[in-house]
């Protein structure tokens, strides 16, 4: 999947529809770039530790020197990769949930403040509060026969996820609490939060097992909305 084809934007506004395009083009870049140097940080991670097995007892670690050096400057780049991915990729599924739900119940279209607003980062609270849209109950099922189990399914896939989330969040005050930091102290404040301000290098990923599952749910929705569209 990429972008769907909007021959007739009718209920779809062009200011949305640009804006849904531009994010979607953007998370797809951040995503391959992302997994470009996933890979690349795996390999010399596992490259990393076979060398260190290989030059224990030399007085001339130099290889594992320079292996080492380059797996730091990837490491960062991969976080940095990822963290870019992650602040697309939740802008354009706020977005589209916000859109999505408004053509399903026929409700005016966004104004152009508000769709700039949603093109930002939103809040790991904001996110949480767009996966909780029931999708699965708004867009009209592909197949007839098996209406239950697809709805089901989807209904399971934004859980899922919008689980991760909640998990992220309590990631976020753990961090915080490691590192005595005075905000955020709670629940309700790590949901004000931005994940891209809140995971620092040192720590482990907050989006950790989150962010793949986040980039599949966002590059079906401009496919949902476009679905809504063809099946009124």
């Amino acid at each position: 999947m990429r972008f769907p084809q909007f021959d007739e934007l009718d209920t779809l506004t062009t200011y949305e529809h640009q804006a849904l395009r531009s994010l979607n083009a953007a998370f797809l870049a951040a995503r391959y770039e992302w997994q470009t140097a996933y890979t690349l940080w795996d390999r010399l991670s596992n490259t990393s530790s076979a060398v260190q097995l290989t030059t224990a007892t030399t007085p001339f670690p130099f290889r594992k020197n320079a292996v080492d050096e380059i797996v730091g400057g990837v490491t960062a780049y991969e976080r940095h990769a990822a963290l870019t991915a992650w602040r697309y990729t939740s802008a354009a599924l706020v977005l589209g949930v916000a859109v999505l739900q408004r053509i399903a119940k026929e409700e005016p279209p966004l104004t152009a403040a508000v769709v700039e607003e949603l093109c930002q980062e939103p809040t790991l609270g904001r996110l949480h509060k767009a996966l909780a849209v029931p999708v699965a109950d708004l867009v009209p099922a592909r197949m007839p026969d098996s209406t239950s189990t697809e709805r089901d399914a989807t209904a399971l896939r934004w859980a899922r996820v919008r689980d991760g989330v909640d998990y992220a969040m309590e990631v976020v005050l753990e961090i915080a609490a490691n590192e005595d930091a005075d905000y955020p102290r709670t629940k309700a404040e790590a949901a004000t939060c931005l994940l891209t301000r809140h995971c620092p290098p040192h720590t482990d990923p907050v989006y950790e097992g989150l962010l793949k599952a986040l980039f599949r749910l966002t590059e079906a929705v401009p496919f949902d909305i476009s679905w809504i569209r063809v099946k009124r």
